[in-house]
């Protein structure tokens, strides 16, 4: 697999999304070309990378949630 370059800008610079975007274009469009070579349709695969991203966002965001909820109980415990 392509390693992904490491950021060119600072966290909170304004285009920093985009380079991200960039950073991970090429690995991406070589997952799907091994998918599809593997059998899968390209339709099926870009589908797919969209609800396992989706998932990981839901993940991420639930994941932030339940920290907070435990920081606020371990405060009021302390």
């Amino acid at each position: 697999m392509t390693n992904v370059p490491a950021p060119t800008v600072p966290a909170g610079n304004e285009n920093r999304h985009l380079f991200c975007q960039m950073a991970v274009e090429f690995p991406l469009q070589e997952l799907i070309e091994a998918a599809v070579k593997a059998g899968w349709e390209d339709t099926e695969v870009l589908t797919a990378i969209i609800e396992v991203a989706d998932n990981l966002m839901l993940a991420q965001g639930s994941n932030a949630e339940l920290d907070a909820l435990l920081k606020a109980l371990k405060r009021n415990l302390d």
